[in-house]
């Protein structure tokens, strides 16, 4: 969520975006998917620009990522990496900002971020270039977050309570199905017929906002008691996810989709281990498909508040990250475990 998931994102969001205003008007040819919104408002040309820097970013994070995964184990792979990722950083300075402050700022924190890596090829980690490149990058890429910080505080695009926001996301102002307090019952006791039941409610349901609320519950049931479930439980939650992101119709709950399937995806088909495939790109092409139909919604309902903030969390929520603070394999299983309690119900 952009500005109300925890206090960290907060900090987090607000020390590394929200920001950016037009400066060019030109026409140039489509970027990406969020160029199918063409009425490039001001509001628009700083929602695209804060979600390709914040893409962009990752992308560095990732190349630092897996060098450090490496490094220790495969010094020839993680020098790959780096040499792989100068040219793939250089790239990312053809990229078009319609905010040139932007532009210049992150030129210059590539430029500082290939010396690093240049240091590192040549002259090793515990050299004396490494370390004089490394506090040049860091004084550039501290500007750069100043100013993101100074320019644009956490509210400049979103003006909501945090009272309103959680009234406003809550799914019970949603689920009309009389059938559907049978199913919380039946979830408690009888596994197998709570979901005979909402798959029921699935069926008889036409509004998509409702119906996305359901079919996530029931793709949820089945990642949370898998192990309850025939053996293509998965499979199905997985394709139930994918049914409501493919979907061309708004749905208030589409940012909350992608996570659960992203984070079942990574757990239970690539892995959890630190060394396990983690597509990034997979994932991310997803985000910007649903963050373009979002923005799209967005432009139709200038007011809707909810969909700015739902653009905004595709925007700038992370990818999935090698190394952090769970040592024991990828990031994906902190965001897994806070999605998915498995086995709460089960005493």
């Amino acid at each position: 969520m952009f500005k109300f998931i925890t206090s960290a994102a907060i900090v987090v969001i607000a020390a590394n975006a929200l920001f950016f205003t037009s400066c060019s008007s030109s026409k140039k040819k489509p970027i990406d998917k969020l160029d199918i919104v063409e009425i490039d408002t001001g509001c628009v040309k700083e929602l695209k620009d804060v979600y390709r820097i914040f893409q962009l970013n990752y992308q560095l994070d990732e190349i630092r990522g897996e060098f450090s995964m490496l490094i220790e184990k495969d010094s020839n792979a993680a020098y790959k990496v780096l040499r792989n990722g100068i040219d793939k950083s250089e790239s990312f300075k053809n990229y078009y900002f319609y905010d040139d402050s932007i532009k210049i700022l992150f030129v210059a924190t590539i430029d500082k971020f290939n010396i690093v890596n240049k240091a590192i090829i040549n002259k090793g980690l515990e050299s004396k270039e490494f370390e004089q490149a490394y506090g040049k990058f860091k004084k550039v890429s501290d500007k750069f977050d100043s100013y993101l910080f100074g320019e644009y505080s956490t509210d400049h695009f979103i003006k909501m309570s945090e009272d309103k926001y959680w009234k406003s996301i809550d799914k019970q102002q949603f689920i009309h199905s009389p059938e559907y307090a049978n199913y919380l019952s039946l979830s408690k006791t009888d596994l197998l017929a709570s979901i005979t039941v909402l798959e029921k409610i699935i069926a008889n349901t036409k509004n998509f906002q409702e119906k996305s609320i359901y079919q996530m519950e029931l793709a949820n049931s089945m990642i949370c008691h898998f192990n309850k479930l025939d053996s293509n439980c998965i499979e199905k939650a997985l394709k139930i996810y994918t049914g409501i992101l493919d979907h061309s119709d708004y749905s208030l709950y589409k940012f909350e989709t992608w996570r659960r399937w992203r984070a079942a995806t990574q757990t239970f088909i690539y892995g959890p281990e630190k060394d396990a495939p983690i597509p990034n790109s997979k994932y991310d092409a997803v985000r910007e498909k649903c963050a373009a139909q979002v923005l799209k919604y967005y432009v139709e309902h200038p007011k809707d508040q909810m969909a700015l903030n739902q653009f905004l969390d595709f925007a700038t929520h992370g990818t999935v990250y090698r190394g952090g603070e769970y040592e024991e394999g990828n990031q994906n299983m902190i965001e897994f475990t806070e999605l998915f309690p498995l086995g709460k119900n089960d005493k």
